[in-house]
């Protein structure tokens, strides 16, 4: 009884690793967690065998034992009632085949070990199959409502066994049978989130294709209008030459500024250096510009950075998308960006102006957008959460307010230039 219940914990473990990145937990803290729910567990068990009493307090124990992990409520309780569902399917299976099932009797030791070997066969089938891509923190709309698949499977179990059924073929089929729909739910549903992560990535790569389009655009006009004054630099010289002759400051400086203004290309609002940086801001200024009444930018970072134009996709793309758009509907129409190196760290700060209330859950920001999922121009993904992770990636931090109608990010990025000591 003993190693069953230790084998039994051992499986919870591999589930939650299924569901939660763990890297994300001290793994003191973590076993320490483990030793209390199986005690609490073990204690249970001892003092009352009850086959609902033993139901209902593990699955308050694996809730709990959830809260150790990040992510949202609603997920953890998914992950508890999926792990308790599916070792109550197993231990029901494993009761058919052996005997008559039976809810008011305890467990022989051969259904605790048949019940076992059938809970550690499907944690493994959902490990390798059914659960790839369930770490990452997205989240669909109703997506809570498969928290009701393995409660409504439990229950179906039990309406079958209250009425009477006692035929032992019919309990292992329809036990089984629920199990493997469950693992073919979650495994769909697995699915369908790799593939919401493929279409977000593709989403960025298009993005980026077309920052680079839009530079080679800004480009190649400001080498054409470079080409136009080289052409006719020995006229401009000579004019100006005159101006000088003359005695004529007041018209050399409007001239020179004339020509400043000749090879100021109205598309490049970012001239900074860095190639990644500046094709971006300078597709989403331009759109900023476009919408907005007051945009403000200015960018000093060093050609060779040590961030990558994915990472830079991700932070600059996300946050003016999201700042473009809630600035639109405000009274101000405000949109303020700085970008700053200084000694190894880089400084990122976006502003700008909204209207309304801002939804948050769990001390996260959610978004207010409703868009095509079909559209993968539309694909906003988690926004925030994934600034946090790029952020998390080079050791950074992101600060947010939200006061007086400002949504105010600032970001802290540790980086070198490519090539330095």
């Amino acid at each position: 009884m003993l190693l069953v219940q230790i084998g039994i914990g051992y499986i919870v473990y591999r589930y939650m690793h299924c569901f939660f990145d763990a890297a994300q937990v001290e793994r003191k803290k973590e076993l320490i967690s483990y030793i209390i729910y199986f005690a609490a567990g073990y204690l249970i068990s001892l003092f009352d065998d009850t086959f609902l009493i033993n139901v209902a307090a593990n699955s308050v124990l694996i809730y709990l034992l959830a809260q150790i992990y990040m992510g949202k409520q609603g997920k953890k309780l998914l992950a508890a009632c999926l792990i308790i569902g599916m070792n109550m399917l197993c231990a029901a299976a494993a009761s058919f085949l052996l005997y008559d099932y039976r809810l008011d009797g305890g467990y022989s030791t051969e259904e605790w070990y048949i019940s076992f070997l059938l809970m550690f066969l499907c944690e493994r089938i959902v490990e390798k199959f059914s659960i790839k891509n369930m770490r990452e923190e997205y989240s669909f709309r109703n997506w809570d409502l498969l928290i009701f698949l393995p409660v409504i499977s439990v229950l179906i179990l039990f309406v079958l066994i209250a009425s009477g059924m006692d035929n032992r073929f019919v309990g292992i089929t329809i036990s089984i049978g629920l199990v493997l729909l469950n693992l073919i739910v979650f495994y769909i549903c697995d699915e369908l989130v790799g593939a919401y992560i493929r279409l977000e990535e593709n989403a960025i790569v298009e993005r980026q294709l077309e920052s680079y389009s839009n530079q080679l655009d800004v480009l190649m006009k400001s080498e054409e209008r470079v080409r136009g004054l080289r052409h006719d630099l020995k006229h401009h010289l000579n004019e100006i030459m005159m101006m000088a002759e003359g005695n004529r400051p007041e018209d050399i400086k409007a001239y020179i500024q004339n020509m400043q203004m000749y090879m100021t290309n109205e598309k490049e609002y970012a001239s900074s250096g860095n190639a990644d940086i500046d094709s971006l801001l300078n597709l989403m200024l331009d759109k900023a510009k476009s919408e907005l009444r007051d945009v403000r930018c200015k960018v000093s970072v060093p050609c060779e950075l040590d961030i990558s134009s994915f990472d830079w996709n991700i932070i600059l793309g996300n946050l003016l998308d999201n700042a473009i758009r809630a600035a639109k509907d405000s009274e101000e129409r405000l949109l303020y960006l700085k970008i700053a190196y200084q000694r190894g760290i880089v400084l990122i700060h976006i502003k700008n102006s909204y209207r309304g209330k801002l939804l948050k859950a769990d001390g996260k920001y959610l978004s207010t957008k409703d868009y095509d999922r079909t559209d993968a121009s539309q694909i906003h993904g988690m926004g925030i959460r994934n600034v946090e992770k790029i952020a998390e990636k080079y050791n950074g931090s992101i600060e947010i307010n939200d006061e007086a109608c400002l949504f105010d990010v600032k970001i802290i990025l540790y980086a070198a230039v490519k090539g330095s000591l």
